[in-house]
């Protein structure tokens, strides 16, 4: 499929989604409504579809970490409403577009998180259960077009890929593959590198039985580089980067996502075995120079099932518990299909 062809797809699907976004609005009154992409692998959300009086700028096509979406804070929150945004989340790309009132409901498909469904409006309104309700069976209307959305966006990646390799040598694909898939402080895979290795654990057969990931950052990592300047910060992340490495399997792998965030990929690796690797190596760091003072969280996500990107977020979920539950936790949560 060419990239022409790809355009006129996105165009019949945005065309397909147009309808239940003005249906958003007018069960809720709100100014606008808006249906987006959950990407796990990369950790972004893109926005597919929009319909608004223009209140609220939010442009379909435009992208933000999952981070720092709102999505992922009402949702690890076990919420779906909020109606004081600028309290509630006042560093929030909502409160800087002016929301007051946002909900959003999680887009699923094949029992796995694709997507989400959202309004929003400067003015504050409360929504009934009957609303809620509505809302649900939109939310569920429409995760068949997101996840053919999803299969899209995939497929648009792919050519994008082929597109850069046929454009270079083959010794400069590979050296330049090497710089770009690895992190240069901690020497671990960056994010476009485990999104790579992730991608095939979730492809082959390797991965078809247990397998652990395990979501880690530093407590008040900023207070450390804060009182004893950046180079203790990078002192630190090193520090962890080597206790990964040392805690992990020939086909094992682990990455520095950014900033403070780690992640480490346990094939094979069953709960008690992985719970083990996770409390061994906080308590490795512990005793480390920087560790006296500050610990590390851990999220951990298991699966008897194989590897899922729902995985990701179910450590990404857990770590958020750990991170509110105190210092050096750690938590854990069961994929299941």
């Amino acid at each position: 499929m060419n990239s022409d062809r790809l355009d006129s797809r996105f165009q019949e699907l945005h065309n397909a989604l147009s309808p239940l976004m003005q249906l958003v609005c007018s069960i809720t009154s709100l100014e606008t409504a808006f249906v987006t992409y959950i990407d796990p692998m990369l950790a972004k959300q893109q926005v597919a579809v929009v319909y608004g009086n223009g209140d609220i700028h939010i442009v379909a096509g435009s992208e933000q970490p999952w981070q720092d979406s709102m999505c992922r804070q009402l949702f690890n929150d076990d919420s779906w409403l909020n109606l004081n945004i600028a309290q509630t989340y006042p560093q929030s790309v909502g409160a800087k577009l002016g929301m007051t009132t946002f909900f959003a409901l999680p887009v699923q498909y094949d029992e796995q998180l694709i997507g989400s469904l959202c309004g929003a409006s400067t003015r504050q309104q409360s929504l009934s259960a009957t609303q809620l309700k509505q809302l649900e069976l939109i939310a569920a209307a429409v995760s068949w077009l997101i996840a053919k959305w999803q299969r899209l966006i995939k497929l648009q990646q792919r050519l994008h890929i082929t597109q850069q390799r046929l454009e270079q040598s083959y010794q400069d694909r590979e050296s330049l593959k090497q710089l770009a898939e690895q992190d240069p402080l901690t020497g671990l895979l960056n994010r476009r590198g485990f999104a790579e290795l992730w991608q095939s654990c979730t492809e082959q057969d390797i991965t078809d039985g247990d397998i652990a990931v395990i979501a880690l950052d530093f407590d008040n990592f900023k207070q450390l580089n804060d009182n004893f300047g950046h180079q203790a910060g990078d002192e630190a992340l090193k520090d962890l980067a080597l206790l990964l490495q040392k805690n992990t399997r020939d086909y094992d792998f682990a990455a520095r996502l950014g900033g403070d965030e780690f992640m480490l990929v346990l094939p094979g690796c069953k709960r008690l075995e992985a719970v083990q690797i996770a409390k061994r190596m906080q308590q490795d760091y512990a005793a480390t120079q920087h560790g006296k003072q500050h610990s590390i969280s851990m999220g951990m996500a298991i699966s008897s099932v194989g590897a899922a990107d729902d995985l990701l977020l179910l450590a990404d979920k857990a770590l958020y518990k750990a991170k509110n539950s105190g210092r050096g936790q750690l938590v854990i949560n069961t994929f299941r299909l």
